[in-house]
């Protein structure tokens, strides 16, 4: 029923603009992100594969089955999405093998979810022109794609001015830096060593109120019922880390230096980002500091301009 609901908004959209086809493709992708935040991505280029491996020889073999390596991403970083990290991880004692592990599986990961907001911050874009040539009116089908997007993004739709409801989602409806992202998943995780990695998949120490919905931590104080949040997948830890960025008022001042770099047509450094997120931990400025580090570090900035395999 979702789907069929925006196909039929997407048609009105094409009958009425004279906008490319591009901009129905850009449509298509909200339509089939739109009803879930744990739908396969949807990108052009090689197909999805999702990795099931038992142990890190499964792992490595399916990395080269796909010519993955860190060494030569020239050619692209294949889509592949890691059920759960083999248990073996922790117990390698090598702490550059762990390393390159944990960064060469996480990777694609960010780079899947970084594809989905980008698409999603397209058809901001493109409503805006669209808006534009319309004299700054919204369509009701432009409106209806609004309202999606501002649902999902936390943010109150002013149906008397959309256009102030379309500038707020486009400071928070971005890209989360890849260095950034990787950097805060091996800091939180211990490289994919630590127990709530391991058994709920949660590489960012997310949390949750639900009883039941995760792991509750060692040590909890009596009367407490948060536990660290269950992830089906890496792939969704990394989509609910991201969206918890673009959208927790923790973290305005991230959104805040996000996208005065885009005003400024800067690149998006994570090292500079970082700083946004003090009230990530109750660590505060260490943490940024550790951050940093792990970013200078493990050289990560070298993965700010790889993207996904394109066929």
């Amino acid at each position: 029923m979702c789907r069929d609901l925006r196909i039929r908004t997407l048609i009105k959209i094409m009958k009425k603009s004279s906008k490319t086809i591009l901009f129905f493709c850009s449509m298509m992708t909200l339509l089939l992100a739109s009803c879930s935040d744990s739908i396969a991505p949807v990108y052009a280029g090689t197909t999805v594969q999702i990795i099931k491996a038992g142990n890190l020889i499964e792992l490595e073999t399916e990395f080269d089955r796909y010519n993955y390596d860190l060494n030569t991403l020239q050619d692209g970083v294949p889509p592949l999405i890691l059920q759960s990290f083999p248990r073996e991880i922790a117990s390698l004692n090598s702490s550059k093998k762990k390393k390159n592990v944990f960064f060469k599986s996480l990777l694609p990961m960010i780079l899947l979810a970084n594809d989905e907001i980008r698409r999603e911050r397209q058809i901001l874009v493109d409503l805006d022109e669209l808006s534009k040539m319309n004299g700054g009116d919204f369509a009701d089908s432009d409106f209806h794609l609004l309202k999606t997007l501002a649902k999902r993004y936390g943010v109150k739709l002013n149906r008397k001015n959309p256009r102030q409801t379309l500038n707020k989602l486009l400071q928070r409806v971005d890209v989360i830096p890849t260095d950034l992202a990787m950097a805060q998943a091996a800091n939180e995780s211990a490289y994919g060593t630590s127990r709530f990695s391991l058994l709920a998949n949660n590489l960012f120490g997310e949390w949750t109120f639900t009883p039941g919905a995760g792991i509750v931590p060692e040590g909890r104080p009596e009367g407490e019922i948060y536990e660290v949040r269950r992830f089906n997948t890496l792939l969704d830890s990394v989509r609910s880390y991201q969206k918890n960025l673009n959208t927790h008022s923790a973290y305005r001042t991230f959104r805040k230096l996000r996208a005065e770099a885009r005003a400024a047509d800067q690149k998006l450094s994570g090292k500079h980002l970082a700083n946004g997120l003090l009230y990530y931990s109750t660590r505060r400025e260490a943490y940024i500091k550790d951050l940093q580090s792990l970013i200078k570090q493990n050289r990560l900035e070298r993965y700010a301009a790889a993207t996904l395999r394109k066929g």
